[in-house]
């Protein structure tokens, strides 16, 4: 089997399988193939189900209960995968986990949530998030980014106090932001803008939302809409090189767009130069 897992037979578990959603700590160990030990012991806290965790360890803990340990072995695709996990986990590398299952608690819903609470997942959530992104698998960075922001900023009607810390917006303006550049990577130009856009909504002076909003508009082909992002960018920042240099390359290519229309339009109507 590409995953399989089973009982070492040191420990049963007690009371239900865990739940899809659920906070769950786990201690584990992984090594390789070989039985090199990679990681010895680690705690390990994530919600069961989000993408948090390497898929051999989500899944297998989907069927586990609580205080029991199990070995789970998985090929590459459900561990590090192509990339691997430089430099102790090689590219396509099969591993082997011995996991304690340490507790599990619902998650409760944002709404009764305080706003350290938020936070402690939020964030964590952010950081795998980047952790992805590093790695350049882009697609499990956004997955951990949305999910960072469904406690970060979640819709107001789903909070009894709107009030919000500059840490909490901080973090907030940050998730958006790295989501939008994520997205960025992966083409999707449309889910970009509005992730870029929250982040202004958020801070409506972060030269970095408005410079991915750009790229995200040039990737879009509305060169326009991308010059009036590093126009504001160089206002807000008239000292960022990045953002003038940008902004120049931007003018220079929306005007050979209209040199090279107005040439097309003089051809289809047959006019003299």
């Amino acid at each position: 089997a590409v995953v399989s897992t089973q009982s070492t037979g040191k420990k049963e578990g007690t009371g239900p399988n865990l739940a899809q959603g659920q906070q769950v700590t786990v201690k584990y160990t992984l090594m390789l193939a070989t039985g090199k030990i990679v990681d010895d012991n680690v705690e390990l806290t994530f919600q069961l189900g989000d993408g948090e965790a390497i898929d051999a360890l989500d899944l297998s803990a989907n069927l586990a209960k609580v205080g029991e340990i199990y070995e789970v072995t998985s090929q590459s695709r459900f561990a590090y995968g192509t990339l691997g996990r430089p430099p102790t986990i090689g590219p396509s590398c099969a591993v082997l986990m011995v996991v304690e299952v340490l507790q599990s608690e619902e998650t409760p819903s944002v709404s009764d949530m305080t706003e350290k609470e938020r936070i402690r997942i939020g964030d964590r959530k952010r950081r795998i998030g980047n952790y992805h992104f590093a790695r350049f698998d882009y697609e499990r960075a956004s997955k951990n980014y949305r999910g960072a922001c469904n406690f970060l900023d979640p819709p107001s009607y789903k909070l009894s106090d709107s009030s919000v810390s500059d840490e909490l917006r901080d973090l907030q303006a940050k998730t958006w932001c790295n989501l939008a550049f994520s997205e960025l990577k992966q083409e999707k130009s449309e889910p970009g803008i509005v992730a870029a856009n929250r982040a202004l909504e958020i801070d409506p002076f972060s030269t970095k939302a408005l410079y991915r909003k750009g790229k995200l508009y040039e990737q879009k082909g509305e060169l326009e809409e991308a010059e009036k992002a590093l126009k504001m960018a160089v206002k807000v920042d008239p000292e960022s090189q990045g953002c003038k240099a940008y902004l120049a390359e931007l003018t220079k290519k929306i005007a050979n767009q209209k040199k090279k229309q107005q040439r097309m339009y003089k051809k289809m109507f047959n006019l003299e130069e």
